[in-house]
Order: C-alpha cells, then structure tokens, then sequence
C-alpha cells in the first residue's frame, strides 16, 4: 500500500548524480533506489523507464514506468519513508518542476525534443547513434554530443 505525505517546504530543489545518492543513502538511513523501484514496479506491475533523484529538505525519487496498457505514469516517493508524495503537493510541484526543467536542459525527455534527439534502443537510452538518451542511468554508449544518462551513464562523444 502506498500513502501520501505530507508537504516539504522552504528548500531548493537539486537532482541527485550516482555518487551524491549513494553518499546520502549509506549517510541518512534512506531506501535504496534500486529497493525502491523493485517495489514501485511490484505495486503498479509497471516497468521502470527512467529514475531520478532529488533533494530538498529530504531525499525524494520520481520513477516513470510504463504501464500494461503502454501508458506512462510517474511516482514520487519519499527516500525515507518510502511512501508516495502527492504531485499536487508542495514538495510534489518542485519536483515535478525540476524534472522537466532537467529533461528539457538534457534534449532528452522534454516537449521540444523529437524522437531522433532523444534517441532509442529499446528505452535504455541511446547506445551507438546521435542524441541524447535518458533511461534511468542506462545512458548513452558512444553517442555523438555526449549526452547524459541519468543514474552515472555519460557519453563522451564527440561534439
């Protein structure tokens, strides 16, 4: 069963990189992402697209999955409690808001992006073309511009 909690306010919202999430969850007592997953995809029988990790006045992961029906919905869930934070919360509007910021800055999962900018192979981002993949930390493997892949997956191509 996943409950709500309640609003975080009065800090600014970053994204977490690998190494700033491993340090905080070894330091803070928090649910693993891998744990967290694993138990969001159990719960909604969805399959994990894309994970992130935010920061603010605690640590917060928003999961995208694809569900039976080949729509996608996102989670957020508080790192420490492993409960569902409401979108519509305070909290909730940061992330959802840095999110879209962060895919928009990267090419990859935002509005203005075409497919051939956020590149495909089989939703782990982009492995061997051009643009920018963002899956989850699966990342880019060789792909021109040196895209980002979110959970430690950096391309390092050429510009």
């Amino acid at each position: 069963m996943i409950a709500l909690t309640g609003p975080v306010l009065g800090a600014t919202m970053r994204e977490l990189d690998g190494a700033e999430l491993r340090r905080v969850v070894r330091e803070g007592d928090l649910l693993g992402l891998k744990q967290v997953i694993s138990s969001v995809a159990r719960q909604t029988e969805g399959e994990p697209v894309e994970a992130r990790a935010f920061e603010a006045d605690g640590v917060f992961y928003r999961i995208v999955l694809k569900t039976t029906d080949g729509s996608l919905i996102s989670m957020i869930i508080d790192a420490k409690t492993g409960k569902q934070v409401a979108k519509g919360s305070a909290v909730g509007k940061q992330i959802v808001a840095a999110a879209e910021s962060g895919a928009k800055s990267k090419g990859g999962k935002g509005p203005a992006a075409s497919d051939k900018a956020k590149g495909k192979a089989g939703g782990n981002g982009n492995n061997g073309g051009s643009g920018n993949g963002n899956s989850g930390g699966n990342g880019n493997g060789g792909g021109n511009s040196g895209g980002n892949g979110n959970g430690g997956g950096n391309g390092g191509g050429k510009n």
